[in-house]
């Protein structure tokens, strides 16, 4: 079944695109009531009576998706359609089921595909995987009435097609605009928002001392390579805040299962670990044969994180034989499943072998909607108790606790960034978990060497797992310091 037959009963013909209204958007009622803390982010970024933009930026688990489709109801109740919802293309049969739960009456159509067409006229709500923006938003220009944005740090890059393709459309919706993001800033850079404030447009931007006060304040250059560091990022989180951008902590607003993560060394095994050793020597000598020891930036820093990369899949590729054996402990001392996080292909692949008596599941890219949410649902059921998930594909938006059914974690490759692991370990610890959530972090242990799970993981754990002080108030995190910081601990 694909997404649009999964639609039908919402009611749907396809004709032509109705008009929008610019009335004055308040929040909907959903058949299932909001949470007092997710109705107050609906009323902040519809705060305003005229120009009403707003940035949604609860923590993971907290629900955006309820979020923002009482936004989509508030605006059909004003006239104001369709709502365009733009969120990861895996996400899609998540919204269509959130939307039929949540807004049955809502009127919705899936926008898939390269090749744009006509919009149903009486579409309340479209929802397009952000991968199609490019291809269809100039088609969208001057049809949408409001803009959701779900996960909007993907559009995080400047400089990329997408994010442009979205600046531009955003820019011919007069009614509400609102994006949605546990981690606005998944690297800790303040310049991450900067293509998000253009999509919430220039009210957003002078609420906080406008374009060139940001950079020159808050996201200043550092080098001649066009490279912006942080500055007064307690300043910044005082402006949006007072502003635009509306944040709650789980521990702020709802009592949650407790979360716990913990470090697990697995023995490096098999042919990978002198591939493992032959790499480590050589990135040694790479670094100390560069600048006296010091590669700092352009090509050579380029060249050298790609061979950090490339020993990262290494060490995964060492432990999948001791991740194996430790998942399949922990599946035949207790009921319930376990969500095993990684990142390349090939240890995906030794994982879901070696799990496979589990009925082991699968989330990665390249995967259609319907088999992604094939597999969720196989594993929030029981009937498959391991879900493998590709960090970029399953860990964002999915909800995978299965009502308490499976509470634990296992980060076989770990994320670069604190950002990325709170994302993914953050699908089984959230609204409607019942169980306190075991996260097991995976080092790859080698003897004799200190391997770079072990270095990476120092490092990650110094930094306290604190997002950006621009968000949250406290804490500092950049991914390029992070990674400067690893290049460091081989010279």
């Amino acid at each position: 079944m694909n997404l649009n037959d999964m639609l039908s009963d919402i009611g749907v013909s396809p004709t032509t695109v109705s008009s929008t209204s610019t009335a004055t958007v308040r929040p909907g009622d959903t058949a299932i009531p909001l949470y007092d803390f997710q109705r107050e982010a609906v009323e902040h970024a519809l705060r305003s009576n005229t120009d009403q933009y707003g940035y949604i930026g609860l923590e993971m688990g907290l629900g955006k998706t309820p979020c923002g489709i009482s936004i989509a109801v508030g605006c059909k109740d004003a006239g104001v359609t369709p709502t365009l919802i733009i969120v990861p293309p895996s996400l899609r049969i998540n919204w269509v089921r959130e939307i039929k739960k949540f807004a049955p009456g809502l009127k919705g159509y899936v926008l898939k595909g390269t090749k744009p067409h006509d919009i149903p006229a009486d579409a309340d709500v479209l929802v397009m995987g952000d991968s199609s923006v490019m291809a269809w938003h100039e088609s969208l220009i001057g049809q949408v009435g409001a803009l959701v944005v779900d996960e909007a740090h993907r559009f995080k890059n400047r400089e990329s097609k997408r994010s442009k393709a979205l600046d531009t459309l955003s820019k011919s919706i007069t009614g509400p605009r609102v994006l949605m993001s546990g981690t606005p800033m998944p690297n800790g850079r303040h310049a991450e928002l900067a293509k998000q404030i253009d999509v919430l447009g220039n009210g957003a931007w002078s609420d906080i001392g406008g374009i060139g006060g940001f950079w020159q304040n808050y996201a200043p250059q550092t080098d001649s390579w066009g490279g912006r560091g942080n500055n007064d990022s307690e300043g910044l989180h005082k402006r949006m805040t007072n502003s635009w951008f509306f944040r709650r902590l789980r521990d702020d607003v709802i009592e949650m299962p407790n979360k716990g993560r913990t470090s697990l060394a697995l023995e490096g095994k098999g042919k990978a670990v002198s591939k493992y050793k032959r790499m480590h020597e050589d990135i040694i000598s790479f670094l100390a044969d560069n600048n006296d020891g010091k590669v700092t930036a352009g090509q050579q820093r380029a060249e050298a994180l790609i061979r950090l990369t490339s020993l990262r899949k290494a060490a995964g590729e060492a432990k999948v034989e001791s991740a194996v054996t430790h998942i399949r402990e922990l599946l035949d001392s207790e009921p319930g499943g376990v969500f095993v996080v990684a990142e390349h292909g090939d240890v995906m692949d030794g994982l879901i072998a070696g799990l496979s008596k589990y009925n082991a599941t699968t989330v990665r890219g390249g995967m259609s909607d319907t088999a992604k949410a094939e597999a969720v649902d196989s594993f929030n059921s029981g009937t498959s108790r391991v879900l493998v998930g590709q960090i970029t594909a399953a860990g964002v938006g999915l909800t995978l606790h299965g009502d308490g059914r499976n509470h634990r974690v296992v980060i076989v490759q770990l994320p670069w960034t604190p950002a990325d692991l709170k994302q993914a370990e953050d699908r089984l610890h959230r609204i409607g978990q019942t169980k306190d959530v075991h996260v097991e972090i995976a080092l790859c242990a080698i003897d004799n060497i200190w391997t770079i799970d072990e270095r990476l993981w120092g490092i990650l754990e110094a930094k306290n797992f604190n997002t950006t002080s621009a968000i949250d108030g406290d804490g500092e995190y950049l991914l390029s310091s992070a990674q400067d910081s690893l290049l460091d601990t081989y010279r």
